[in-house]
């Protein structure tokens, strides 16, 4: 048995996901739509909103008691890293 053409972004959307829509039949073809109640026809397309990518950072901290400069993946210190100076975080570029 095949899946339905839609599998997907049905699936998604019983889970909580936003669908956007557009017209294929309409002149504004280029223009995804929000939509609040789905019809799951062929008179157009449909696909799982794009949700923007979370950015990731790295935090740079200098020990007080040297000129070390440590990169840490979290902004949180432990406790026993509470002795280090926050300089600031560098968003991390990934491709």
């Amino acid at each position: 048995m095949t899946q339905h053409k839609w599998h997907k972004e049905i699936k998604a959307w019983a889970d909580g996901a936003e669908i956007e829509y557009r017209d294929i039949t309409n002149f504004d073809y280029a223009t995804w739509k929000d939509i609040l109640v789905l019809k799951w026809d062929a008179s157009g397309e449909f696909r799982i909103k794009p949700q923007p990518k979370e950015k990731k950072f790295v935090y740079l901290y200098k020990e007080s008691n040297s000129s070390e400069i440590v990169i840490k993946e979290d902004e949180e210190l432990n406790w026993s890293e509470s002795y280090s100076i926050y300089i600031g975080k560098i968003e991390v570029q990934d491709d």
